[in-house]
C-alpha cells in the first residue's frame, strides 16, 4: 500500500502543469475574494453643479470631497442632462448648489433659505439614505451660522422612482454568463487537449475531411449546445424562483451565442499550450475565475478597490453581462447595446487570430 501510494505520488509529480494549477486555483480564489468589501456600500459617483461660486460653495465642496464614500466629479454638464443620467442609471447622484447660496441677503429678502438639491433614484436605498445624511448634515453646519436651522429647508431630495429589479434577477443573468463561460472554455479546451494526446488530430489531416469543417462543426455544436444551457439556466430561475425576463428572450440568446464564440476561442488558445486534459482544465479554472468576479457576475464592480472597478471594463464577460442586462431587464433593444456587441465582436476577431497563431495538432 505504501508503494502504491510512493508510486501515484510520484506519477503525479511528473505532471507539473497540473500541480502547478492545483495550487494556484485555491490560491487565486483567496486573492479575488479578498479584493472586495463585502461590508461597504461602495462608493458613491456624484456630479456637483456649482451654480453659486462663492466661498461658501466651496467650502461645501471642499467638504463633499473629504467624505471617503462620495466620489466627486466636476463635469460640464446641465443639471437637465445630468437628472436624466441620474434617471437612466448612468449617474449615482446629482447636487445643485443654487445661485443664492452665498447670497444672505438675497434669501432673507424672499423669506426662505436656497436650498441645495440632492437628485438620485431609488435603485439603492441602503447607500440613498447615508449620502443623503451626509450631505444633509455638511449644508446644515455651513448654512447654520450659529443659529436655528430647519435642516429640511436646506436640503431637497428629489427621489427618482425607478423599477425595483430583484438582486435575483440580475444574479441570474451573471450565472448565465457565468455557466455559458465555465462551460465553452473548459470543455473545448478539455476536448481538444485530449484528442491532442490522443493523436486524434494528426489523423484528422490525412483524412478528406477539410480540417476548417472539423472546427466549424466544433463550434456550431458547442454554441448550440450553449444555447440549451442559456434555456434550461432561464427556464430554473423564472418558473422555479421567480426570476424575470423583461426583454425579448431572442435577443438574449444572441447576446449568448457571441458571448460563447469569445470563450471557445478562449478555449482554443489554452489547449495549445496544455500538455494534458487535467492541465487544461486547471487553466480553464484559471482564466474563468478571475472574470467571474471581477466582470460582476454576482456582486457590483463598485466594491473593488484602486483601478480595477475600470480594468474590468477589459473583460470580455463584462460586455456580455451588461449587454444581458440591458436586454433582459431593462428592455433596451439589442440594437441600443452596439458598443457592448461591438466588444464582443472585436473579442471574437481577437481571440479566434491568437487561436490560429498558437493552434498545435500534435
Amino acid at each position: 500500500m505504501i508503494a502504491l501510494t510512493l508510486a501515484n505520488l510520484k506519477m503525479m509529480s511528473r505532471n507539473r502543469q497540473g500541480i502547478f494549477w492545483a495550487l494556484f486555483f485555491p490560491l487565486l480564489l483567496v486573492v479575488v475574494f479578498g479584493l472586495f468589501d463585502f461590508n461597504g456600500v461602495g462608493a458613491a459617483d456624484v456630479v456637483v453643479i456649482d451654480q453659486s461660486g462663492g466661498p461658501r460653495s466651496e467650502l461645501l465642496r471642499e467638504r463633499l470631497e473629504g467624505i471617503a464614500f462620495l466620489e466627486i466629479e466636476y463635469i460640464d454638464i446641465s443639471p437637465d442632462e445630468a437628472w436624466n443620467k441620474v434617471a437612466d442609471g448612468d449617474l449615482g447622484y446629482l447636487i445643485i448648489i443654487p445661485a443664492m447660496f452665498d447670497d444672505p441677503a438675497g434669501q432673507a429678502q424672499t423669506g426662505a433659505p436656497a436650498p441645495v438639491t440632492l437628485v438620485y433614484s431609488t435603485r439603492d436605498p441602503d447607500r440613498n439614505q447615508l449620502v443623503d445624511g451626509a450631505v444633509r448634515n455638511l449644508v446644515s453646519e455651513i448654512q447654520s451660522d450659529g443659529g436655528p436651522i430647519v435642516p429640511s429647508e436646506l436640503l431637497t431630495s428629489d427621489v427618482i422612482s425607478v423599477p425595483e429589479v430583484d438582486y435575483f434577477d440580475n444574479v441570474l443573468l451573471g450565472l448565465l454568463g457565468l455557466g455559458i463561460m465555465t462551460n465553452s472554455i473548459i470543455s473545448i479546451a478539455v476536448r481538444i487537449s485530449t484528442y491532442r494526446n490522443q493523436s486524434i488530430l494528426k489523423r484528422l489531416l490525412v483524412t478528406p475531411l477539410p480540417i476548417w469543417k472539423y472546427f466549424a462543426g466544433e463550434i456550431a455544436a458547442h454554441v448550440i449546445l450553449a444555447m440549451v444551457q442559456a434555456a434550461i439556466i432561464l427556464a430554473v430561475g423564472v418558473f422555479g424562483f421567480g426570476g424575470h425576463v423583461h426583454g425579448n428572450i431572442l435577443w438574449v440568446f444572441a447576446i449568448t451565442a457571441l458571448g460563447s464564440i469569445v470563450f471557445l476561442n478562449i478555449g482554443f488558445i489554452l489547449s495549445a499550450w496544455a500538455k494534458s486534459p487535467a492541465a487544461a482544465s486547471g487553466m480553464g479554472n484559471a482564466v474563468a475565475l478571475p472574470m467571474m468576479f471581477l466582470a460582476g457576475t454576482f456582486f457590483s464592480t463598485a466594491s473593488l478597490p484602486w483601478l480595477l472597478p475600470q480594468l474590468s471594463l477589459a473583460l470580455p464577460l463584462t460586455p456580455m453581462l451588461t449587454a444581458l442586462r440591458e436586454v433582459a431587464i431593462d428592455s433596451v433593444p439589442i440594437w441600443d447595446t452596439w458598443p457592448y456587441l461591438a466588444a464582443l465582436g472585436g473579442w471574437i476577431l481577437v481571440t479566434g487570430l491568437a487561436a490560429i497563431k498558437v493552434f498545435k495538432f500534435g
